[in-house]
């Protein structure tokens, strides 16, 4: 009857993988290299901030840099001309685009004034206006882009000046050096998959070396989001690969030098990549895309999944003997990854399901199926015990231990800070830091701009309410769409401004026009067809909408905190990318940190259950007192604590809490073999630790956080359990016994 049930369960267990497989190879899903993705969950608020941050995903900039302006410029037409036009195109307009452009403002000049000569007009500042006028028509430097026979104020002149000074120009001098800057923008199909984009950004870089080596005292600098989304997932891809290669190797060791075997190494390696294709095809059923991320932390299934195989084997092939402490072992690992899912952010969601999946897969692989496929793997673990002096140490030593791991925690616990900032996640190569620190000094762009958000029925509304939001601001200070586009409403009242100007003060003020030209200026009619966005061709304007019913203003400076502090604007939405997104992080932190004493609650409440609470809390003291001391010591070296050392804590318990687990299991159970199950903690716990060493010396700040305070909070852990678990009623190893 028993086996049949476990037939029963092997069947289900293949059907069920084979299910996910053909749904996953029918519905593949792509990966994803967007670092806000990381850290943002899919809320509608968090997704107006990703969207924000696409606007300019394909945006990156080439800085052109020479002791000669001549040469810089030559070097910006050769690289334009080498990039692949099918792949992206210039920031900027071509000189046909730009004379077009021209002539459709030209046909509508009458309905576009700059907002200071507007507010100008409104008030009657007549007199004003006429100097104005006069001094661009007699400065020799103006250019008059209408006759004045069609624009004899100039007003025309004055509008294309305030349009002109959104772009501070892409030629600068500092300290005797040239630079130019390129603007392109990759299509969106390449900038936001992973696949094209490595292919396309290597073309790029090979033209900026062939650039380089031309024009041999030019220097090229790239920068932009594609530029730091290539370089990161290329050296994620490449830590994924040194990561399993090193922890594969580290298993291969332990096979020869413990198990004097390398027979385990086919079952292992088996287990492994099931574990991981089941935790790939979950995460692909429960989420949109796979970010990169989620690929190197899952590395260290590698480090945990293995661990079963490791008390399998240690322990004579005999599930029996371990299934209960291999099934608690399995729970709390796996109730400690499903805690991730409360975080409220994409990556730590995908990091849950893909471990849990993977480590519930290969548990049930060798529970199921290694009693088949292991019958004659018979491994003859090595004979020396280094355990024995743990069990000697004397009371008063695990005492004073003890207390001096609580005097750390408690010191470090007054001189705790928090950093939230979305900064600390990330930080980019030193020459791609560089690059993006000298376009904001040419740019003068040393802050993150504040974006104002306007939502409306349609385009006319949004428009609208986009002049009501900035009529009373300097227009140097902001950028919007209605400044490139008037709404139809004010395109009336510039038309009604400008005739009513002529009326008054026309013969008065352009007598060196003739008569019959002041008299069809005033008596011209008002045009009925107006300036839209269909017929204004302008390729910045998309980067001012949303989507069909939200566009930005993109505020800049001190203006952008007084119009955000104003008491007539409490009702409208501002975006600080980089304080609201940290302002989210210090949420999620903050959430997490009141999950930490339920979920202790919640574990000693289970342990209890199954071990009473006075052994319970023997098994959960280990965990707790690690957890504690890696915070303590994080502070006390004056590292300022993140979100995911915070979210480490339910790690460090749920993987340490199974060396406490089988450690008193094997103290309890006569019939197991002491030394064999010290050592299979041993060989576990070391196992994990070197994956999570691994992923401390990653690149990217938010995994490398991980990997270090749990590399650190395990291998306390199981140094507590040895000194604070004894194993007293282990026999004494004799050097004949057959280990």
């Amino acid at each position: 009857m028993k086996n049949t049930v476990i037939n029963i369960l092997r069947i289900l267990f293949c059907i069920i993988f084979a299910s996910m497989a053909i749904s996953v190879f029918f519905h593949p899903k792509k990966s994803q290299t967007n670092i806000l993705k990381a850290v943002l969950s899919n809320s509608k608020e968090d997704t107006t901030l990703i969207n924000l941050s696409n606007k300019h995903s394909g945006r990156f900039n080439v800085i052109f840099e020479s002791d000669d302006m001549t040469q810089a410029d030559a070097a910006q037409k050769e690289f334009l001309k080498l990039t692949d036009k099918s792949s992206l195109q210039p920031d900027i307009s071509t000189g046909e685009e730009i004379s077009d452009l021209l002539e459709l403002y030209k046909t509508h000049h009458k309905k576009l004034l700059s907002q200071k000569t507007r507010t100008e007009l409104k008030n009657n500042n007549y007199e004003l206006i006429k100097k104005e006028s006069l001094e661009r028509l007699y400065n020799p430097l103006s250019i008059n882009l209408l006759p004045l026979e069609e624009d004899p104020f100039l007003l025309f002149s004055d509008y294309l000046s305030m349009l002109s000074q959104q772009n501070t120009g892409d030629l600068y001098e500092i300290d005797g050096k040239y630079y130019t800057i390129l603007k392109l923008t990759l299509k969106k199909d390449i900038s936001l998959s992973p696949t094209l984009l490595n292919l396309e950004m290597p073309k790029i870089i090979n033209t900026k070396e062939k650039i380089e080596q031309k024009y041999k005292d030019t220097k090229i600098y790239l920068t932009g989001s594609p530029v730091h989304t290539y370089y990161a997932s290329s050296k994620s891809m490449k830590e994924i690969n040194l990561i399993c290669l090193l922890s594969s190797l580290f298993i291969i060791l332990i096979c020869k030098f413990y198990f004097r075997s390398y027979k385990l190494l086919l079952p292992i390696a088996l287990s492994l990549s099931l574990g991981m294709l089941c935790g790939y095809m979950l995460t692909s059923i429960f989420f949109d895309s796979i970010h990169i991320l989620t690929f190197v932390f899952s590395s260290t299934l590698i480090g945990i999944c293995v661990d079963y195989s490791l008390h399998y084997f240690a322990h004579d092939n005999d599930i029996k003997l371990i299934f209960k402490s291999l099934t608690m072992s399995m729970l709390t690992t796996v109730c400690a990854f499903l805690v991730l899912l409360f975080s409220h952010i994409e990556l730590l969601k995908q990091i849950s399901v893909f471990t849990s999946g993977g480590l519930f897969c290969v548990y049930l692989f060798v529970v199921l199926f290694y009693p088949i496929l292991c019958k004659n793997i018979k491994p003859t673990p090595a004979n020396f015990d280094i355990f024995t002096p743990f069990n000697k140490i004397p009371q008063k030593i695990k005492i004073i231990s003890a207390s001096t791991l609580l005097l750390i925690a408690c010191a470090g616990l007054f001189k705790i800070s928090f950093n939230d900032s979305i900064t600390d996640m990330y930080r980019p190569p030193k020459f791609l830091a560089n690059a993006e620190a000298l376009y904001n000094k040419l740019n003068k762009n040393n802050s993150s701009p504040l974006f104002l958000l306007i939502t409306g029925k349609n385009l006319q509304e949004i428009l609208e309410a986009e002049e009501t939001a900035t009529k009373d601001l300097d227009q140097n200070s902001f950028s919007s769409l209605s400044k490139f586009l008037p709404s139809i409403k004010q395109q009336k009242e510039n038309n009604l401004l400008i005739n009513t100007l002529y009326k008054k003060e026309l013969n008065n003020y352009a007598s060196f026009l003739p008569q019959n030209i002041r008299t069809n200026l005033l008596n011209t009619s008002d045009e009925q067809e107006y300036l839209t966005y269909d017929k204004l061709k302008l390729p910045v304007l998309k980067d001012f909408m949303v989507d069909d019913h939200t566009s930005i203003i993109i505020l800049q400076n001190e203006t952008s905190q007084k119009l955000k502090n104003s008491q007539n604007n409490k009702n409208l939405k501002f975006i600080d990318l980089k304080n609201d997104i940290s302002n989210k992080i210090k949420h999620c932190r903050t959430s997490c940190l009141k999950l930490i004493l339920p979920a202790v609650l919640i574990l000693f409440a289970i342990l209890s259950i199954i071990y009473k609470p006075k052994n319970a809390a023997k098994i959960i003291l280990p965990p707790l007192l690690a957890g504690l001391f890696v915070i303590g010591i994080l502070s006390l070296s004056n590292r300022q604590i993140n979100l995911f050392h915070i979210l480490s804590l339910f790690l460090i318990a749920g993987f340490s809490l199974d060396y406490s687990i089988f450690r008193y299991n094997s103290t309890k159970n006569q019939t197991t073999s002491h030394l064999k199950s010290n050592w299979a903690v041993l060989i576990s716990c070391a196992t994990t630790v070197f994956s999570f060493f691994l992923l401390a010396m990653t690149s990217f700040r938010l995994i490398s956080s991980l990997g270090f305070i749990l590399s650190l909070g395990l291998t306390s852990s199981y140094i507590l359990s040895l000194v604070l678990m004894p194993d007293t009623s282990a026999p004494s190893p004799k050097a004949s016994d057959n280990i």
